[in-house]
This record gives structure tokens, C-alpha cells and sequence, in this order.
């Protein structure tokens, strides 16, 4: 199990049936992923950058045959923040520091930025394994060749005192 310091809920392992280089090219091309340089943020052996998405990562890990594990986790510097935040040092960081690292004015922001990231992540590298788009297409809308329903002209004719009387019991 690889293990980031932010902890294992920020951390999701996938294995796929493709290479690094087909899993980015698929998530570069269909889900708005900016292509990875292979670094090894985390240092070796525990997962090279494939592709990235706002403070999201998606590396490889190992490759077995034609087996291919990747995970996805947050960068290195949203890691850091996380694991201060949840370990209590999240004094040490400065107002101006959370929000030049993350973009976020507070703590709780931080929390649902990076909760929302992460799952759209995670959701777009099921999609691309999978080889679906980002956005499944739009359902087309049936077309009306003159045969639509026909509301008989009485329809919207308006009651009679009597009628009102008769409904009121």
C-alpha cells in the first residue's frame, strides 16, 4: 500500500488493462487533464505523474504485463496543508500562505475544494479506464411532426358558480 503523509482517505489506487501513456492521453483528451512529466513528487517508487488536474495527481505506480496500477492524490503542497490541518499544526501556516498555496481564505474552504477535486478525480479516471467521455452526451429530444397531443377547447374553459359550489364539497 502506498502510503501519503495526508493519510489513506486521500489516496485511491486504480488498476487498468493500460498503459501511463494511454490513461493520459485519454484523460488529457477527454477530461481536461494537463499531461504529467513523470516527476515523482512523493520520491521514488511511490507513484510518477501522468497527468494533473487542479491540485490533483494521477500517477503510475508499477506496471506488471499489461496491468497498469495508477493513483490518485493530492499534490504534494495540498498534502502538506491536509496533514497539518489534521494533526493540529494548522497554526503554523499564515493566512497569506494557505491562500497563496491552495487559493482558499480558510480551512473549511481548503476541506471542501480539495473533497470536490478529489472526487471529480476519482470519477474521471473510473470514466477514462473505462473509455468514457467526461460528460455523457445529452439525451436527444424527440422531434413533433404534427401528431402532438390536441387539448379539446373546452379544456380551459372556466367554471361555472354552480361547478365551484359543487367541487367545495
Amino acid at each position: 500500500m502506498i502510503l501519503y503523509h495526508a493519510g489513506p482517505q486521500w489516496a485511491q489506487i486504480f488498476e487498468a488493462d493500460l498503459t501511463q501513456s494511454e490513461l493520459a492521453t485519454r484523460l488529457c483528451t477527454d477530461h481536461g487533464f494537463v499531461r504529467g512529466a513523470l516527476y515523482e513528487p512523493f520520491g521514488p517508487g511511490r507513484g510518477a505523474v501522468v497527468a494533473q488536474r487542479d491540485h490533483m495527481l494521477v500517477m503510475a505506480l508499477c506496471a506488471e504485463g499489461n496491468r497498469t496500477w495508477f493513483s490518485v492524490a493530492p499534490s504534494k503542497e495540498i498534502q502538506d496543508l491536509l496533514w497539518s490541518f489534521s494533526n493540529g499544526y494548522a497554526s503554523q501556516w499564515s493566512p497569506l500562505e494557505l491562500k497563496a498555496i491552495s487559493g482558499c481564505e480558510d480551512w473549511g474552504a481548503l476541506q471542501q475544494r480539495v473533497h470536490k477535486q478529489f472526487a471529480q478525480v476519482v470519477r474521471s479516471v473510473e470514466r477514462a479506464i473505462h473509455g468514457a467521455p467526461e460528460h455523457d452526451a445529452a439525451p436527444e429530444m424527440p422531434s413533433y411532426d404534427g401528431d402532438v397531443l390536441e387539448v379539446p377547447s373546452d379544456y380551459l374553459a372556466s367554471m361555472t358558480g354552480e361547478e365551484v359550489i359543487e367541487c367545495a364539497h
